[in-house]
């Protein structure tokens, strides 16, 4: 039987608006990394830090209707990257304190526990973005569609803050929560109101450079293994490079014993070759914990320039292949 009207034809289904094209890079990445398991168990794990930080805002709120909490809470304060000026006001004033005490809490999640399950996180989803598509000339069939290099960047990006917004600010906003509930103050609300803000300022700061750190590194090669292999060994050279120049000179510091603890705790100008520390110093300004005496431009400047210059990046090695 011959054959008619073989060619292109118009499509008359519902069309997306042009404004929504990312949303479908976006969606589809999202349900093939829910296909790993790996990554199933890690979401589920990480919430089992926020319990623990959970049980820390319920202490500090006892410990305004009960003097027997008082002296756990110092302890506590001084652990979750309190300064010891907190720790005694907390100690002799609690009520006083308590966005400071709330914060210091949240920078210890955003800190200690996430940090690191965001590492796994990122490990598992990124170095397959990009590289997949490179290899098996997927790009190809995104691009010959009306959708842009930025689009197709933006959607790639929104598959991973959507997993780091799930083990961060998700969880973090519950806390505040929990601690509204907490309070035995009705105005409480009025002293706080601000954390929820600093928490998506927070997790902005840990999302943008740490998800175009990884897409750069998805997109310099085919193979996601390589990819995967770039983006732990970025964290693990820039600790053991920031514990290796900043030991001296802290070891020195301590032996003079002629200065108090508190004038060693902040760490050397080594912390900007460590993306953790980098990240969490910034964070730290970000709630309010920062010591006044200490420049935060330096870091911010770091940061900044690494997120463009891997978005550039991105770009370049995406534009170089529909060139080609």
């Amino acid at each position: 039987m011959p054959l008619h009207d073989v060619g292109y034809r118009a499509w008359e289904g519902t069309k997306n608006s042009q404004l929504w094209r990312w949303w479908v890079i976006a969606s589809v990445g999202v349900r093939l990394a829910f296909r790993s398991t790996w990554l199933s168990r890690t979401l589920l794990v990480s919430w089992v830090p926020a319990v623990a930080i959970g049980i820390g805002f319920f202490f500090y709120e006892q410990s305004l209707v009960d003097g027997s909490y008082r002296q756990p809470i110092h302890g506590m304060v001084l652990a979750s990257s309190g300064s010891v000026q907190l720790a005694e006001l907390a100690l002799q004033d609690p009520a006083k304190v308590r966005q400071q005490v709330w914060a210091s809490l949240l920078l210890t999640f955003f800190r200690y526990p996430q940090a690191f399950v965001m590492l796994i996180v990122i490990g598992i989803v990124a170095p397959r973005l990009i590289s997949y598509d490179l290899r098996n000339r997927g790009y190809l069939l995104y691009f010959s569609r009306p959708i842009q290099i930025w689009e197709y960047i933006f959607g790639k990006s929104l598959i991973i803050w959507i997993f780091l917004s799930l083990i961060t600010t998700v969880p973090a906003l519950m806390l505040y929560v929990v601690g509204l509930s907490l309070s035995p103050q009705a105005g409480v609300i009025l002293l706080t109101w601000d954390l929820p803000i600093r928490v998506l300022v927070a997790s902005l700061v840990l999302m943008v450079p740490t998800t175009a750190v990884a897409l750069a590194c998805s997109s310099m090669t085919i193979e996601s293994r390589y990819a995967a292999f770039s983006w732990f060994a970025l964290w693990i050279v820039g600790w053991v490079s920031y514990s290796i120049l900043s030991f001296s000179p802290l070891a020195a510091r301590a032996d003079l014993g002629s200065r108090p603890a508190s004038s060693i705790s902040f760490q050397t100008r080594w912390e900007l070759l460590s993306p953790y520390h980098l990240l969490g110093r910034v964070q730290q300004w970000v709630f309010g914990l920062y010591p006044d005496d200490r420049s935060i431009w330096p870091y911010l400047a770091v940061l900044a320039s690494v997120t463009l210059v891997s978005v550039w990046f991105i770009h370049r090695q995406l534009r170089s292949r529909l060139q080609s």
